[in-house]
């Protein structure tokens, strides 16, 4: 049964054991894909304190992570790959990361691509059930499942997040700040996408915090912009604005289509003191423009997910077993408190 959606962080913990070893493994073959050679180290045999779990891998041999992610262009995927890969090559592992592009049928290839090169863990980054019967059949095979995207039937360990109130909590910032600007009069497009249950349920909880928070504002349209696409904030945000002069809020569900939607109100003239963006992913750029007061005023940030990643992947490979989800809080960031996550360049 599919709960709620994965999505991760607070805070790293420590780690329990460290995988060595010698054995190269062959790369991966994905539709985008970067690729670490891990350096080779001496080692004993033993597993972690001494000791070789049933089903885990033994210090002596070397790891490989396969990294499964909806994009590879957006900011947010980036880090987490950029991440990840940095904590693979501070372990001694070798590394793939490939982009499925939103299509379940590529997400399926590249886990039994992941299968035949030979990687002991896949972090799953999937939107859907679709890839539950590959996922299945890499587990059979020995390879280790962490789940971050949605909660299906098949993880080792899934990082979960409420995608609803992830939602309400864009909801909830957009309409204080238009009740705080704009008298609560807010006109307001909300963008989302039906690609899938969870991020219907993050922007249906997006409409439902704004009118908790700012019951006079008007909610002009409910647009489905799709999933991380690198160029819709843009080209909808311009089609709204013709559409709505009246437009002075946008609520989207991530940071990628935010900045892009901020540029775009920019350059029709629009103003950060009279214009609010709210989003999620707690990005760089995003973090940047409310600094700068531009139409980007809030998002909620997630805590570095490679550092986790690598964590759970050595937990599972030592043989730690982690059948319930593992949920981690959020961090709202607004011109309150953005100094505390972004410094000016």
């Amino acid at each position: 049964m599919k709960k709620q959606l994965a999505a991760l962080l607070c805070g790293t913990m420590l780690l329990t054991a460290v995988l060595n070893g010698c054995t190269m493994n062959s790369p991966v073959q994905g539709k985008t894909e970067t690729t670490t050679a891990a350096k080779s180290d001496d080692a004993g045999t033993s597993g972690a304190n001494g000791m070789e779990s049933e089903g885990s891998k033994a210090v002596s041999e070397k790891a490989k992570i396969g990294l499964l992610a909806p994009t590879l262009q957006t900011e947010f995927f980036i880090n987490i790959d950029d991440g990840l890969k940095k904590e693979c090559e501070a372990r001694g592992w070798d590394y793939v990361a490939v982009s499925f592009d939103n299509d379940s049928a590529t997400a399926v290839t590249s886990i039994e691509n992941m299968v035949t090169g030979k990687c002991d863990v896949i972090v799953a980054m999937v939107s859907d059930e679709s890839c539950d019967d590959a996922l299945k059949k890499a587990q059979e095979a020995g390879v280790k499942i962490i789940e971050c995207g949605v909660q299906t039937e098949v993880f080792d360990v899934c990082l979960n997040t409420d995608q609803y109130m992830i939602g309400k909590e864009i909801g909830t910032m957009a309409g204080e700040w238009i009740n705080s600007t704009l008298d609560g009069k807010g006109k307001v497009v909300v963008y989302t996408t039906f690609q899938n249950t969870d991020m219907q349920n993050r922007g249906n909880g997006i409409q439902d915090g704004l009118k908790e928070a700012a019951p006079d504002a008007e909610i002009l349209e409910v647009v489905d912009i799709g999933k991380d696409v690198v160029g819709s904030g843009t080209t909808t945000t311009e089609t709204m604005l013709q559409k709505y002069p009246e437009l002075n809020c946008i609520a989207a569900y991530g940071d990628a289509a935010a900045v892009e939607s901020s540029e775009a109100a920019k350059a029709a003239g629009k103003s950060g003191d009279t214009f609010g963006i709210f989003s999620c992913d707690g990005t760089n750029q995003a973090l940047k423009g409310i600094a700068e007061n531009d139409p980007m005023h809030g998002t909620i940030k997630f805590e570095e997910m490679g550092p986790i990643m690598a964590e759970y992947s050595e937990k599972l490979l030592a043989g730690e077993t982690f059948p319930e989800p593992i949920d981690f809080p959020t961090q709202q960031i607004t011109s309150s408190n953005v100094s505390e996550f972004y410094t000016a360049e």
